[in-house]
């Protein structure tokens, strides 16, 4: 066992990070902030489970920082599609203020429900997304052309931004999970403009659900029953952020430099990967949960 030089405290059972382990926290946030630019998903579909196997469970505070760290992610991917015309401005303003609403609402749930079995229903979707994708590909239908941006699309940027904000914030994603394959199937958006527009909606979404996170994180308790604590977020957030948003930089220059079909694959697979991991999480706690009606 490698003993740490300088304990790092995270609050999870008295546990210390060795600087194996922070050097794996950077590298997660790395391909994390990566996967997040270049998919327009935020690093957290990634960031979570991983920081889940190599740290052990810890939902709330996991969700707390990534929430952080998605904001920087989705500015940094920002930035990059700034100036290219993928943003759709007919989408984003009302997709803002839902979206914001919705992870409100979302951070409230996580704080009082156990959010296993919502997961699980999110999952699925992601998982249709993900067929419908390939399915796509396999009978090479070509990415749609950009719609005309004539007027407002208000009724879709409502519904993505319900749907991505109440996700992101009861489960900690940047919400591009979720509203990237509700832009591209039903508003029909080509997948740099999907991504662009996600990564933007992300980042007043992340910051809400950041703030009204960590707001209440200490008042909740790990698996174990400590207390959590918002400093033991904010020392995680700040580990993650910086490679989390290089990498995010990185990911958004290469939807511009790679051929769209593997940006496709790249999509449907970790759509995929998302999908599956929360029904199996989900439908695990279900079951454990008639196991236990069934034995009292």
């Amino acid at each position: 066992m490698i003993r740490p030089a300088i304990p790092v405290r995270l609050g999870y059972r008295g546990m210390t990070s060795s600087p194996l382990q922070i050097a794996a926290i950077v590298a997660i946030s790395l391909i994390g902030g990566f996967l997040g630019g270049l998919l327009g998903l935020g690093g957290s579909v990634f960031i979570i489970p991983a920081l889940t196997f190599l740290l052990g469970s810890n939902q709330h505070l996991y969700q707390a920082a990534a929430l952080i760290t998605n904001v920087f992610v989705a500015a940094a991917a920002s930035l990059r599609h700034r100036g290219r015309g993928t943003i759709r401005t007919d989408i984003i303003p009302s997709l803002l203020v839902a979206s914001m609403v919705a992870a409100l609402v979302g951070v409230g749930a996580s704080n009082l429900v156990e959010p296993k079995p919502l997961a699980a229903l999110f999952g699925l979707f992601l998982c249709y997304a993900s067929v419908a994708e390939v399915l796509s590909l396999v009978m090479r239908r070509e990415d749609p052309p950009p719609p005309p941006r004539g007027g407002q699309r208000i009724a879709l940027g409502v519904s993505v931004g319900v749907a991505g904000g109440f996700a992101s914030g009861l489960l900690g994603l940047g919400g591009g999970a979720v509203m990237i394959p509700i832009l591209r199937r039903f508003g029909k958006l080509p997948v740099r403009e999907a991504v662009a527009t996600s990564a933007t909606a992300m980042i007043a979404a992340c910051a809400i659900g950041a703030v009204a996170k960590n707001a209440a994180v200490s008042g909740l308790r790990d698996s174990s029953g400590e207390l959590l604590s918002v400093e033991s977020s904010l020392l995680l957030a700040l580990m993650m952020t910086p490679p989390a948003a290089i990498g995010a930089h990185i990911g958004a220059t290469l939807v511009y430099r790679l051929p769209i079909n593997s940006i496709r694959i790249v999509l449907a697979a970790l759509l995929a990967i998302a999908g599956v991991r929360m029904i199996q999480s989900g439908g695990v706690d279900a079951l454990d949960r008639l196991a236990s009606m069934l034995r009292s």
